[in-house]
């Protein structure tokens, strides 16, 4: 009963996306050493406590994760397939992983800074400096599996670099964690970007260090980051067309490295806090983070969020259709979650419900959607489209000896997620896909 308390008391949480200045200290990380977590079948939602949370780190945003904390000692029971990751061993996960359509390794909320470790407003230790050490744990891994590729989803650095000892240092600390993760070689890494970035860069240099193909939809010069990759499948004896990872920009309207004076996509952001949001005083900084007195989904409307603008939202449908007609499978990559059962309310993108309806028109596509952004972690399985949707843990918040990330395995009726450190380990169904009557896998 004991264990029980300290498991909820260290798992209430609150909003981790919020990035002012909080207190510097020292830390010291001790018995750190952890074992993988063992994997069940996922069909239900992570539940969450919407309650009422006054200010800024004074009451926190409740999470509940007990579901999760039973199935840690959990073994997988499925199929002849299955993986039995925390009773096996690593040759035998790795013979089985062989097996796979695809592997790709994940990763995020980094959040590197070149400074001391400290605590978010709501309690929780950051190791800033750890968190390149694992990255380059991480990508050593993934370059010794070989994989496919790499999803990153985003905030690679933190917002503290943007003021150390009163110098800028986000360009040579993306560079730092951009070298911590050159040592996988064997496919491309796929950057998504967040607010800590754009605390520090702006997106012409997020586009020059990161390679995201960011777009002028209009010729006015607001850049948009959203695009593409597709995976070919080298197994002949499969007929899986090629898993394509689309990556939106969850920070297409938004405050944030946006003029003040001649963007329309600030505007838009403006007018959304303006409307929903009645802390918000563009007069004074730092009103448009408070979700002071909002409650449910509406807490969502703060200034470390963003939506997803028309044209993206048209682009979107346009490559999900094409993915269909093609039989290809698709996994949605952003940094802000999607799905309300998946995330804390503070973490959502604006306007979710209108990305969920398009993805809920491809459920025969959509194998799931990946984010960061909540650094705990989330899980909801959609009920009206059977579409996953996953909230991965941050690399920042996991002490020394920790290496926060995940591999990923696709097989014909599964998705694998080997969970290393602090990652949920996990195995999902692809029976939403109706294999049966399409080209897919």
């Amino acid at each position: 009963m004991i264990l029980f308390y300290l498991f909820l008391l260290n798992n209430i949480q609150a909003i981790s996306a919020f990035i002012l200045p909080t207190q510097h200290i020292m830390t010291s990380s001790k018995n750190c050493n952890k074992q993988p977590l063992s994997p069940t079948r996922r069909t239900s939602s992570i539940a969450f406590d919407n309650g009422n949370n006054n200010g800024i780190g004074d009451k926190k945003e409740k999470y509940n994760r007990v579901d999760l904390w039973k199935q840690r000692n959990q073994k997988l029971t499925t199929t002849t397939t299955s993986l039995e990751l925390s009773s096996t061993s690593s040759n035998t996960i790795q013979d089985e992983s062989s097996k796979a359509i695809y592997t790709f390794g994940l990763l995020t909320d980094i959040q590197y800074a070149p400074v001391p470790d400290g605590f978010s407003y709501s309690g929780n230790p950051r190791y800033y400096q750890h968190a390149k050490v694992a990255a380059e744990h991480a990508a050593k891994h993934f370059e010794e599996e070989q994989v496919s590729c790499v999803v990153n989803l985003g905030d690679i650095v933190d917002g503290k670099c943007s003021d150390v000892d009163g110098c800028h240092l986000g360009h040579e600390s993306v560079d730092d964690v951009l070298n911590a993760l050159s040592s996988y070689t064997t496919g491309k890494i796929l950057h998504t970007y967040g607010n800590h970035e754009l605390y520090n860069l702006s997106r012409k240099d997020l586009a020059d260090k990161l390679s995201i193909p960011f777009v002028d939809e209009t010729g006015s010069g607001e850049l948009v980051g959203y695009y593409q990759h597709l995976l070919h499948n080298q197994k002949k004896d499969c007929n899986n067309k090629g898993l394509r990872f689309i990556v939106i920009d969850s920070y297409d309207i938004c405050l944030l490295g946006r003029c003040e004076t001649t963007s329309a996509k600030r505007q838009q952001a403006h007018d959304i806090l303006s409307n929903n949001n009645p802390n918000y005083d563009s007069n004074t900084p730092g009103t448009e983070n408070s979700p002071e007195g909002l409650e449910g989904v509406s807490r969502r409307f703060v200034g470390f969020n963003g939506a997803i603008d028309t044209r993206q939202l048209e682009w979107l449908d346009q490559s999900l259709q094409s993915a269909k007609e093609k039989g290809e499978q698709v996994i949605i990559c952003s940094h802000q979650p999607i799905h309300p059962d998946s995330t804390w309310p503070t973490c959502l993108i604006w306007n979710y419900e209108e990305v969920l309806d398009i993805i809920r028109k491809y459920s025969d596509t959509v194998i799931a959607s990946f984010s960061g952004h909540a650094h705990k972690g989330g899980y909801t399985r959609d009920e009206m489209s059977g579409v996953h949707f996953r909230t991965f843990e941050a690399v920042l918040e996991s002490p020394e000896n920790i290496r926060t990330y995940a591999m990923v395995d696709l097989f014909k009726d599964k998705l694998v997620v080997r969970g290393e450190g602090d990652c949920v380990s996990d195995v999902y169904d692809l029976d939403h896909l109706n294999i049966e009557s399409n080209v897919q896998i």
